[in-house]
């Protein structure tokens, strides 16, 4: 990682609230215990992000709170060693912070590793987290520690998010007096990533790629891939946008590639608020596949993203059918949902079929929204963990199942609307932008 920041250390009243989030309960009754002797930290000499960069390290314990000791550094050949003295008998929920000036890059993948042991059996927390944004992490895991025996916690391959300073808690937990605890091998790498690599793989079997846009080029294919949406405001949902074919009419941008990526914008234009909805391989579709798209949603109140799918030729709406793949609402951050409407199933006879989950850093970086459509059911999934699931119940009625013909994909950013603006908007979130690294089909071999 370039620039590095100039180093930021915790204050007592951030790590507070962040800790108290992080306590550990046990039949309803707060645990602790006496980290009498914490040994050594120790970062890996390996290409490491985190062994060069500026950190600051504390320790913390319940109840209070409070800050134990400053930790002394000492190093040698690259490693980082730090000691910590103890400082009270008192019982303790202990907790170790190492704030870093790294940033992450959504446009970048990361491993990360360390080691653990302890003296006695107990259940560490580990979280890798934008400090300050105790909902902007990487991961928070439970890792089980068996007494005398080490344990290498790794992740590796995580999609990159946008942080500014990447940092490691590690809870210990409650347990009894005298643990002795080890944190070692702390390793922090960043890698280059090139959707492009893994097109043709498709996470299920037997699937061949039958159609992707990788927005590689500098124009955007509007000739035989895509097709603009022209509306105006209020043409669906109350929604406050102007669909425009790429340009406003003083020439702003409403979808363009750049970089690799298709960037959807938003943005006010004199009394207008413009914005674009792409329709993909629209008169012909596909039927049946796994879809799916890799996408970094905007941030602001009133936005409304949407990757989904209508049937090529339908018009009586719930009746043709639709498959929403993803859906997200910026009131409501990193909460994506999926949903199917027909006759049987929607939202305006509120029976709809939905299912909604948190995508932790959906608008700080990328993530993967895919379907499975079989004649037997749609999946739905977030970065590979299952959605929404929806059965086919074979008895021929296109009131509970319309999903038997060609449907196309599309990509939209509205604004407010009956959804989007259902606690108003922000304007001063304009202008913003929804980024898509890729779309990509397959279909059984």
């Amino acid at each position: 990682m370039n620039n590095l920041k100039t180093l930021l250390l915790l204050t007592t009243a951030s790590l507070s609230a962040m800790a108290q989030s992080m306590s550990v309960h046990q039949g309803g009754k707060e645990i602790s215990f006496d980290l009498s002797d914490v040994d050594s930290v120790t970062f890996d000499q390996t290409p490491n992000l985190w062994r060069t960069a500026d950190k600051h390290v504390s320790f913390y314990y319940a109840p209070g709170w409070n800050e134990i000791a400053a930790p002394s550094y000492t190093e040698e050949d690259g490693t980082y060693t730090v000691t910590l003295s103890r400082s009270t008998t008192a019982q303790w929920q202990a907790q170790m912070f190492i704030v870093s000036d790294l940033t992450a890059n959504a446009r970048k993948n990361y491993d990360f590793r360390l080691t653990l042991s302890s003296d006695k059996a107990l259940t560490a927390t580990v979280k890798l987290y934008q400090d300050g944004r105790d909902d902007l992490y990487f991961f928070e895991e439970r890792v089980p520690l068996k007494a005398g025996e080490e344990v290498v916690f790794e992740r590796n391959d995580m999609a990159g998010l946008d942080m500014s300073r990447v940092s490691l808690l590690i809870d210990f937990g409650g347990n009894r007096t005298g643990t002795t605890v080890k944190v070692s091998s702390i390793r922090f790498m960043e890698r280059d990533y090139d959707s492009s690599l893994h097109q043709n793989s498709c996470p299920l079997p037997d699937y061949r790629l039958v159609w992707h846009d990788e927005f590689s080029s500098r124009v955007l294919n509007t000739t035989s891939r895509w097709t603009f949406q022209t509306a105006q405001a209020g043409w669906v949902n109350h929604e406050l946008q102007t669909y425009v074919a790429g340009r406003s009419p003083k020439g702003g941008k409403v979808a363009e590639q750049t970089d690799g990526t298709l960037k959807i914008h938003t943005f006010r234009e004199g009394d207008k608020i413009y914005s674009a909805r792409l329709y993909g391989h629209k008169s012909v579709g596909f039927k049946y596949g796994y879809i799916e798209a890799r996408i970094k949603l905007p941030r602001g109140k009133g936005t409304w993203p949407a990757w989904w799918m209508m049937p090529v030729g339908g018009s009586d709406w719930p009746a043709c059918g639709e498959i929403d793949i993803m859906e997200e609402v910026g009131v409501d951050a990193n909460i994506v949902s999926s949903s199917i409407h027909c006759t049987a199933y929607n939202h305006p006879s509120n029976t709809q079929k939905t299912h909604s989950m948190t995508c932790v850093g959906a608008e700080d970086g990328f993530h993967i929204y895919a379907l499975e459509w079989t004649e037997d059911y749609i999946r739905t999934y977030v970065d590979g963990r299952e959605q929404l699931y929806f059965e086919n119940d074979h008895q021929g009625n296109p009131d509970t199942w319309p999903f038997d013909k060609a449907f196309y994909p599309i990509l939209n950013v509205a604004w407010g609307g009956d959804w989007g603006g259902y606690a108003g908007v922000d304007e001063t979130a304009l202008p913003l932008t929804m980024e898509v690294d890729y779309v990509r089909i397959w279909q059984k071999k």
